[in-house]
């Protein structure tokens, strides 16, 4: 299992922010791989923008980050890229490729292509442009390109967002068969309650006051909504 290998991811007394406005300040969190985490928050808290720094996508104004022993900022895309998985909250609307050529892109297998569309989406879906796709469609494809990917870690911002009940059920058996398998997945959510009745949660944070706040992932999700109330 990743756990036993020691692979860890370190957010080192970071300071985000995006204009004039910091959502982070000295903000530490440490996990361990394995499993599914969950990060909440409040709207505007910096989820996001912790999950696109994470990702290496976003910079970080202090302290640094660092995956299985690598700094993620000093690391080039295409390393990254085999390191870790990002997932947005809002899918892609805008590429004219097909869904097969979009995951083709990213898979380090291209035999595995059938096989995880199909766990994930349909395989109807692809020679179908990614464009004509709904958004809860192109959410799954995106799911599985990150899949396809690899990586020991795979980073995901409010996944459910566009998908209806049969597809959030469908998605969460096949995301923890991807656990199962040695892959951690660390999820920004809102809709935590209902991703604890389907995923045994590995660890819980929540930001609040600019900081990261480790929470009892064996508690109900309602003790969580209260600190957050609090």
């Amino acid at each position: 299992m990743a756990e036993m290998n020691g692979l860890q991811l370190e957010v080192k007394s970071v300071d985000i922010g995006y204009g004039a406005k910091q959502v982070l300040h000295q903000a530490q969190l440490s996990i361990r791989a394995g499993g599914v985490h969950l990060l909440i928050g409040r709207n505007g808290t910096g989820k996001s923008s912790l999950l696109r720094s994470i990702a290496g996508l976003q910079p970080i104004q202090a302290g640094s980050i660092v995956l299985d022993g690598k700094n993620v900022h000093e690391l080039s895309a295409v390393v990254r890229a085999k390191s870790l998985a990002y997932v947005a909250s809002t899918p892609p609307r805008t590429s004219q490729l097909c869904v097969e050529e979009v995951l083709g892109l990213a898979a380090s297998n291209a035999a595995n292509i059938p096989r995880v569309l199909e766990h994930f989406g349909h395989l109807s879906w692809a020679p179908r442009r990614l464009d004509t796709l709904s958004d809860g469609e192109a959410q799954r494809v995106m799911f599985a390109r990150a899949v396809l990917q690899d990586t020991p870690w795979i980073f995901m911002d409010e996944p459910m967002a566009f998908l209806d009940v049969p597809s959030r059920k469908a998605f969460w058996n096949h995301a923890v068969e991807v656990t199962e398998h040695g892959t951690t997945i660390f999820i920004a959510s809102h809709d935590y309650e209902q991703l604890a009745k389907s995923v045994s949660i590995a660890s819980a944070h929540l930001i609040e006051a600019k900081g990261i706040v480790p929470l009892d992932p064996r508690e109900s999700p309602q003790k969580w909504t209260k600190r957050m109330e609090s």
